[in-house]
């Protein structure tokens, strides 16, 4: 990664504060941040359709809508998602646009780029493998939920790490390294960033 790259920001009304909050670091970086604010539903089908700015990572600030209970071995309840309006019947209303490990196959089309999901939870393998499945480069998510503090470090850290050889010619981080160096800054929280797990397309 270099300085003046494109990264896609994506939020809803409830996570638009993590989500300033990481452009504010990213563009201090240098890197040029695309902020896509989820209002309604199509700007959610939107995004994971791919319609979005040309740009090889893709932050999701969405939320954990699954139980921490959920099984890892068929993803059953697990969920992650935005919560948005859609017209109903000619009225808006509150709904969740919710991504599980069954459905990410038909909604997301992200070929080739790298998503972090800040999402409670949304790092747990059966989610990450829908999305690689879908065609993305790499995953990144917490396992476990977190907090809000925890997912803007992470994702903060994890770009000023993928910045490193533009610092100094003779460093060079990828995705994996960069996500372990982000993840390593806080492992005594249980909430905190070393809940995150980086996936990689094989």
């Amino acid at each position: 990664m270099r300085m003046f790259d494109s990264v896609v920001v994506a939020c809803d009304q409830g996570s638009l504060d993590v989500a300033l909050a990481v452009r504010g670091a990213l563009e201090l970086f240098r890197l040029t941040v695309h902020l896509y604010f989820c209002v309604q539903k199509r700007n959610v089908l939107d995004l994971l359709g791919g319609k979005i700015p040309d740009a090889d990572h893709v932050v999701l600030c969405s939320h954990g809508l699954g139980s921490e209970g959920s099984p890892d071995e068929s993803g059953a309840e697990m969920r992650m998602g935005f919560l948005v309006v859609d017209e109903v019947d000619g009225k808006w209303q509150k709904v969740e646009v919710a991504l599980t490990p069954g459905n990410i196959p038909d909604l997301v089309r992200l070929p080739g780029r790298t998503v972090v999901s800040l999402g409670c939870a949304s790092g747990r393998e059966p989610i990450a493998k829908a999305f690689l499945q879908c065609g993305c480069r790499g995953y990144a998510g917490p396992v476990l939920p977190v907090n809000q503090d925890s997912t803007a470090l992470f994702a903060i850290a994890f770009f000023y790490y993928l910045l490193s050889s533009d610092r100094d010619a003779s460093l060079k981080c990828g995705e994996a390294e960069a996500a372990q160096r982000a993840g390593a800054l806080d492992t005594g929280f249980r909430e905190g960033t070393g809940s995150f797990r980086y996936y990689a397309r094989e």
